[in-house]
């Protein structure tokens, strides 16, 4: 129990630079493309999708093999989208995070948000290369999910205060 606490309490990179954005900003962003959505309904990709908008974010799943979540159409690529996409949420690891990392560089994404598997020092590195703003260490949800995120974003800032 102890071992989750700490995880949930602490960052994971505590000598990381400070982002240019607040995470505020990094929501006005919208639309959000939420990468590595899983079509089978499964997954943290899901959830996260799911609670962005019900929270009233404009999110847009994308998946390289496509399909449909929600009754909304999975995109295959950020190219697919109707309207810029200038802030990404990255579920994806090993190779597949580097792809969208890339992806997202190409395609003029401003920031990323490293969740999970994707958020690694090899990534991260990559996305300083890419000049993306990066956030990591942290979940995405904290700031705008609802319990137990809400609990999650308490503890956080307990034991996280600004000096």
């Amino acid at each position: 129990m102890a071992r989750i606490f700490l995880r949930f309490a602490y960052p994971r990179n505590p000598k990381k630079k400070p982002p240019k954005m607040t995470e505020e900003q990094f929501y006005d962003l919208q639309p959000l493309a939420i990468m590595g959505v899983s079509s089978s309904g499964k997954g943290f990709g899901v959830t996260v999708f799911k609670e962005l908008r019900r929270v009233g974010i404009r999110a847009l799943p994308v998946n390289p093999k496509g399909g449909m979540i929600g009754g909304q159409e999975i995109l295959t690529a950020l190219d697919e989208a109707q309207e810029p996409i200038k802030a990404a949420v990255i579920f994806t690891k090993d190779d597949g995070a580097r792809a969208a990392i890339e992806e997202c560089s190409r395609s003029g994404v401003e920031a990323v948000w490293l969740q999970g598997g994707s958020d690694t020092e090899d990534n991260r590195k990559l996305c300083d290369d890419l000049e993306l703003e990066t956030f990591s260490g942290t979940c995405i949800l904290m700031r705008k999910g609802g319990f137990p995120h809400n609990l999650h974003r308490f503890l956080h800032d307990l034991f996280n205060k600004q000096k």
